[in-house]
């Protein structure tokens, strides 16, 4: 009963859960792949605030006042004995360094906001506020040059110092922990999301598995019955039972194939049922070819004048086909010609493009002439400026400028003058592809007018052609007429023949059809032959004229 209810589910529904299946497991993969990024994105946060903003900071804050304290002193010396080094020098260092520290610190305390631990996030800010007050004490005691209150806010200085070292380990232990603590919160996590990830894969394969066995049973098994019983039907044996299944597309292709096999061997005892009456139907053909032998009709007797006419009237066509022949062929001629002259046209519309082209060309070259001469002018211009500001040594040097003004102005005026010409040559080429293009068109409308007078004639002559083909096709026809009684004796002939074919034809039939085994249950409607041999036999008032003679 189970299979039979699997029988009956759609093979399209099959598809779509194996689908939805395929689409639910990835779906709910990059659900998990999302949700560990997601938390690990911001485990990597909380680590990177505590390694990275925090104890960088509070590193910085730590070295920069042990480092400030050390300049301190040294600015101290320096202060006191400036064969050290450069007391202002000195100074500055110590400020670069207490600015250090106020950055590290505001650092420190943004990134610490939220922190878990205050009461170490205040006592560091303290301390390191009181040390910044000290050492700005010192800093001033260092300008005054108050050497006991330095040595007295040191000692101050110092203090706070170790405090804040003492406070800064112990938040540091804190937050080394909090940091162990979230990488082991985040191992138990990925260990619990890969027990998920391992149950999922485990239950997605397990309901492919059981979508290949249920498509095993449902898809590949059918069609491979189906198979195999073609291949039966293919050997010619039809009585093999095609079995029923369900209501889906396997069912159907069972049913459809059912049906198609009952219509085959339908079609082969049709086959074989009619081979007999074929066979029959032969030899009655036989006996109405010995009636057709008997029959012969008339010949007309005035077929010598209209012989006569139909040779005159045909050596007229013939002359008028010949004449259209010969004028169609005159125009092809003309055709080829005026073809021809509009290739050359066409070529010489080319040449007349490509020296407009190379006009254009030299034009462009004249224009970069003209350039060089206007360059050159000023050039001697600025050398004839430069020749009068050198006086007597420079009288030489502008007679040179002014015979070079004097060519570059020559060489203006001769390429405005060859430009001017090829103004002149560009108008007269543009004309003349004008010109060319009406030529051009003019020339492909004769072409085309010769050509649809060549259709005209060739019209004509197949006109005039088949006029003369069907005047000797009437004679022929007259002539036909007298020799009826051997046209009729040799087509006796051949349907006897066609009649002894037919019965073999008819045989091959049965025998073919014998090779197939089918069910003798099954009940053919044979063809009935209702002709008679009056029906098959015509008589003498039955007989027509062939179409020829009509």
């Amino acid at each position: 009963m189970k299979s039979k209810k699997l029988e009956n589910i759609s093979l399209r529904y099959l598809s779509l859960a194996a689908l939805l299946l395929i689409a639910v497991s990835i779906f709910i993969f990059a659900t998990l792949t999302w949700h560990i990024m997601q938390q690990s994105n911001s485990d990597l946060s909380s680590l990177e605030q505590i390694n990275v903003q925090q104890g960088s900071s509070l590193n910085r804050l730590h070295i920069a006042s042990l480092e400030g304290l050390n300049r301190m002193d040294r600015a101290l010396e320096r202060q006191l004995r400036p064969s050290l080094g450069d007391p202002v020098e000195a100074l500055q260092d110590v400020e670069h360094e207490l600015a250090e520290m106020t950055s590290s610190l505001a650092t420190f305390l943004q990134a610490t906001i939220e922190s878990p631990y205050q009461a170490l996030r205040t006592s560091i800010e303290q301390e390191a506020t009181l040390l910044l007050i000290s050492m700005g004490e010192q800093l001033n005691a260092i300008t005054t040059g108050d050497r006991a209150g330095y040595r007295q806010i040191t000692l101050e200085a110092l203090t706070h110092s170790m405090a804040l070292a003492i406070h800064a380990r112990a938040f540091n232990q804190v937050a080394d922990q909090q940091g162990i603590d979230l990488m082991q919160s985040a191992q138990q996590r990925s260990q619990s999301v890969a027990t998920w990830l391992i149950g999922g894969v485990s239950l997605s394969v397990g309901l492919l598995g059981l979508l290949m066995l249920l498509g095993h049973y449902q898809i590949l098994l059918p069609i491979n019955h189906l198979i195999a019983h073609f291949r039966t039907m293919a050997s010619g044996d039809l009585t093999a039972e095609v079995p029923k299944r369900g209501k889906n597309e396997i069912g159907q292709l069972y049913e459809a194939l059912n049906t198609m096999q009952r219509s085959f061997t339908s079609t082969v005892k049709q086959l074989h049922t009619n081979s007999h009456y074929i066979f029959a139907s032969a030899q009655r053909l036989a006996l109405g070819n010995e009636d057709l032998a008997t029959r012969t009709h008339q010949q007309n007797v005035s077929l010598d004048t209209t012989s006569t006419n139909l040779h005159i009237l045909t050596d007229s066509v013939a002359d008028t086909a010949n004449h259209a022949i010969e004028a169609q062929r005159l125009t092809e001629t003309a055709v080829e010609q005026a073809t021809q002259g509009h290739q050359t046209m066409e070529e010489f519309l080319l040449t007349m493009q490509e020296i407009r082209i190379r006009s254009q060309q030299v034009n462009d070259i004249m224009d970069v002439i003209n350039a060089i001469s206007f360059q050159t002018n000023l050039l001697a211009l600025n050398a004839s400026v430069e020749a009068a500001r050198a006086g007597e040594q420079g009288r030489g040097f502008a007679v040179v400028a002014e015979e070079v003004r004097s060519l570059a102005t020559r060489s203006s005026d001769a390429a405005a003058q060859i430009q001017s010409i090829l103004v002149t040559s560009n108008n007269s080429i543009e004309q003349g592809n004008k010109l060319s293009l009406n030529a051009s068109r003019n020339i492909q409308e004769a072409v085309l007018s010769i050509e649809t007078i060549n259709k005209s004639i060739a019209k004509i002559a197949v006109s005039a052609s088949q006029q003369h083909q069907n005047i000797e096709q009437i004679s022929g026809t007259l002539q036909e007429q007298t020799q009826v009684t051997q046209a009729n004796a040799r087509q006796v002939e051949a349907t006897s023949q066609d009649a002894i074919s037919l019965e073999a034809a008819a045989e091959s039939m049965r025998e073919q059809a014998a090779q197939f085994k089918v069910d003798t249950a099954l009940h053919v409607e044979p063809y009935e032959w209702s002709a008679t041999n009056q029906e098959i036999l015509p008589t003498a008032n039955q007989y027509q004229e062939p179409a020829s003679l009509a």
